[in-house]
């Protein structure tokens, strides 16, 4: 087993933090070696060991292998969400009208302008894109990226902030105005454990991201590092189901993946076992870990690649996974001998009706300062804005109908 490294990485996350509030502490971070700059964004390019994915899957790897340009590649996911949204019923995405939003504008409501029904994978991780570039065109790049500089300056490997990189490679791409330089902190080396912080912090990993993210942080304590050289298959990830954590190291590990619990960092470690086509699915749909634990049950690979295409399809609750899978009939089900239950037929109104009275109940059970804390933590800020303003027209609907 190899010889487990030294706490440095660690040392310089806990040292740098996040690196917020950069403008106030750049003269300090400067004085230790670390750049402040703006770069332009042919000379930057992504982690191919980043645990979180942004851009499809095929795309993703077409582009880490030169056979994509960044603008290409964009193009690409854009068809791909004309495609699913075409599949869905749904119109194509107004892009222009997306990248013209302020989000800043609280009276923008969001509902009225989008349209109806739920986007699928592809056009809501793209969205998400948009709204980040939205939000830097209308106010600017508040948080550089950091990069790390590589083979002698020739180019800049991304640490944390691929998102932010990907935003201003579309606004380069729909303004070309200014847009093709990037701020970025050039720190002296990468550290798995900022890019972590950095991962956690802005949104909650999907399990098969936060898989990844695990894996990488247990294998960089034993000195086990990417060959960047070649591409990272998911064999690289899979390494860690060879390893426990060292001795004392438990605390931070979990820490820096999300504050999970011991259980749950075993179970998120079991599903580095899980094949590649079931990585690809879960991970684009962002399918929980209890509802994966179900999958690792399954001994037929096709036969978890078809149970987590129902699980999609169906939007099946953990539950419901759990009795097909130990039913004893799994084939039989997934060719189509079981129909659907009433509630996986129901239409997403119908779930809603059916459930809301229940959960507005609790609510006034609640404490609504954590309540408030885990919605704003767990979702995208511009998921939070059109949630809220559809709670609004929901709360004004019923306050007209409620009798007095």
């Amino acid at each position: 087993m190899a010889k487990r490294r030294s706490q440095g990485t660690r040392a310089l996350l806990e040292e740098m933090g996040s690196l917020e509030g950069i403008a106030e502490t750049a003269p300090d971070i400067a004085g230790r070696g670390v750049r402040v700059v703006n770069i332009v964004l042919d000379r930057i390019r992504p982690d191919p060991a980043q645990p979180r994915r942004v851009l499809p899957e095929p795309i993703r790897n077409e582009f880490l292998a030169g056979h994509l340009n960044a603008r290409q590649a964009l193009e690409r996911w854009e068809a791909l969400v004309a495609e699913e949204a075409a599949r869905l019923g749904r119109p194509r995405p107004d892009w222009r009208a997306l990248l013209e939003r302020n989000p800043d504008d609280r009276n923008a409501e969001t509902f009225e302008t989008d349209p109806p029904g739920t986007p699928g994978p592809e056009e809501e991780l793209l969205r998400s894109i948009v709204a980040t570039a939205a939000t830097i065109r209308h106010g600017g790049q508040v948080s550089p990226i950091t990069v790390v500089e590589m083979d002698n300056g020739s180019y800049f490997r991304i640490e944390t902030g691929e998102r932010r990189y990907w935003a201003h490679h579309w606004l380069n791409m729909w303004l070309s105005n200014g847009f093709d330089q990037i701020q970025c902190i050039v720190v002296p080396a990468a550290s798995p454990w900022r890019q972590a912080a950095e991962n956690t912090s802005r949104e909650e990993l999907s399990a098969i991201a936060l898989a990844r993210q695990l894996a990488r942080l247990l294998l960089d304590l034993y000195g086990i590092r990417p060959d960047y050289s070649r591409p990272i298959p998911n064999d690289w990830y899979r390494q860690a189901l060879e390893y426990r954590v060292p001795r004392g190291e438990g605390d931070a590990l979990r820490a820096a993946l999300g504050g999970i619990q011991r259980a749950q960092f075993n179970r998120i470690q079991a599903l580095l076992r899980l094949p590649d086509s079931v990585w690809e699915l879960a991970d684009r749909y962002r399918l929980e870990e209890k509802r994966l634990r179900y999958v690792l049950k399954v001994d037929d690979e096709a036969l978890q690649v078809q149970l987590v295409r129902l699980i999609v399809t169906r939007n099946l609750s953990a539950e419901r996974v759990r009795q097909l899978v130990e039913s004893g009939q799994l084939p039989a089900i997934l060719r189509g001998a079981a129909p659907p239950t009433d509630e996986e037929r129901a239409t997403v109104s119908e779930r809603v009706a059916s459930r809301w009275p229940t959960l507005a109940r609790q609510v006034t059970q609640a404490d609504l300062s954590l309540v408030a804390d885990q919605w704003v933590r767990r979702q995208k800020p511009d998921e939070v804005r059109q949630q809220i303003a559809a709670l609004r027209r929901l709360l004004e609907i019923v306050e007209q109908r409620v009798p007095k």
